[in-house]
């Protein structure tokens, strides 16, 4: 099974310069299906069960069917229902 690899971004007031614009963060990195028809996009709900539209796409696939799903150095963001999920598939 093809999976798309995705970030959900927050934003927060940065502390070290004082008042300003929000500054965008990871939340979660997510796994959802491939849609079957666009194999570049996601299909509308992520794993866990987010709707994937406002999430930024993670330019990452796994090499073969055994290797993490998402880039090593995403693994602090996993999303722990998506990893179990695709654990399970």
């Amino acid at each position: 099974m093809a999976i798309r690899v995705l970030r959900e971004l927050g934003k927060k007031q940065s502390e070290d310069f004082g008042p300003g614009d929000a500054v965008p963060h990871i939340e979660a990195v997510h796994a959802a299906p491939a849609d079957p028809d666009v194999a570049e996009d996601p299909e509308d709900r992520t794993f866990c069960g987010k709707q994937t539209q406002d999430m930024e796409r993670v330019n990452y696939q796994p090499s073969d069917p055994g290797a993490p799903w998402l880039p090593p150095d995403m693994g602090e963001w996993e999303c722990r229902t998506c990893a179990a999920a695709l654990r399970s598939q």
